[in-house]
């Protein structure tokens, strides 16, 4: 073979080389049939063991809104703070009250005397049973952003995400003391929140507990302030919580264990006291989306979820030991 022949063929060769090398690249460069080593799938950590669900759902029933506030509930009764209007429910769904509210609620609670207290963006309001407004605060400030609401006695704690701090607060929206500013003296880091989830709720001794959402722990104050303890897991794992802002919403129980909701990926679990993971209420494949259920307890120990994108009230109940 000439030599001229010959730097043909090699000429040939190469060009098809790299157009072989060429193509493989091209789909690569395009994700095309190749997996990524380091994507981190959590797919299996959406899936529970049913001897880890403690609870079954008993009844739903639909609330077609466009915008949400919260839940809570007291004695038979479930209440629901919508964008304007405030509903009330029996256990059985059926619809007993409905009123407008003067503005967008954002959550809502009752305490010991069945007032209803509702946080809108920047203010709280307080409504009696029938619906009819009794008390209007001052404004926090146009920077307040007020996510949840926990009252024990004559004290209000109001949680507030934009200035990341809770307001303890008389009846009459005094601000007695701000509990979570940074304090270096007093041990208190201050509470991280990435985004409008940041629960209160008050335990049976009347002690004040706060979800700080972006460190995934749950910190208890003292009356003065001062943090009493705290407790949580980082981990995409049952007993853990993960993301930027979880738990997203918090309840108690009377026996002082914990009701907590996720978003992300949504799931209600069950913690004990001192935060030790005991069972799950719903796993995610109980729910749709990413949002996270409101939630509420009563005495019957029963979780009241606010499913914001069934648009449903679902009631959980415990299972007998015969049914895990």
């Amino acid at each position: 073979m000439n030599r001229k022949l010959v730097n043909i063929v090699l000429i040939v060769l190469a060009v098809a080389i790299v157009v072989v090398i060429g193509k493989d690249f091209i789909g690569k460069k395009a994700g095309k049939n190749i997996e990524n080593p380091y994507e981190y799938n959590i797919d299996e950590f959406r899936q529970v063991d049913s001897t880890q669900i403690l609870y079954t759902e008993t009844l739903n029933f639909p609330v077609k809104v466009h915008d949400w506030g919260g839940i809570t509930v007291s004695d038979s009764m479930i209440i629901v703070a919508t964008a304007n209007e405030l509903i009330k429910f029996n256990y059985s769904g059926k619809e007993i009250l409905r009123k407008q509210l003067i503005d967008t609620a954002t959550c809502v609670t009752i305490d010991d005397n069945r007032q209803i207290w509702i946080g809108m963006r920047h203010y709280v309001v307080m409504y009696d049973l029938n619906g009819t407004l009794v008390k209007r605060w001052n404004s926090f400030g146009d920077r307040s952003v007020i996510t949840s609401l926990a009252v024990s006695g004559e004290n209000v704690y109001v949680a507030d995400a934009g200035n990341r701090i809770v307001h303890q607060c008389n009846t009459n929206g005094q601000i007695l003391q701000k509990i979570g500013e940074k304090n270096e003296q007093k041990g208190i880091s201050g509470f991280a929140i990435p985004s409008p989830y940041f629960d209160v709720a008050i335990d049976d001794g009347g002690f004040l507990w706060a979800a700080n959402t972006g460190k995934h722990t749950f910190e208890n104050y003292n009356p003065d302030g001062s943090l009493r303890t705290s407790w949580g897991v980082t981990s995409f794992k049952i007993e853990g919580f993960s993301g930027c802002c979880n738990p997203a919403h918090i309840s108690i129980l009377d026996d002082n264990s914990f009701i907590t909701s996720e978003k992300g990926m949504p799931r209600i679990k069950l913690y004990d006291q001192h935060g030790q993971f005991i069972g799950v209420v719903a796993p995610p494949a109980a729910f749709e989306g990413s949002l996270a259920p409101d939630i509420a307890v009563d005495k019957q120990h029963r979780v009241i979820a606010l499913d914001f994108e069934r648009q449903q009230v679902r009631i959980f109940e415990k299972k007998d030991e015969n049914e895990r």
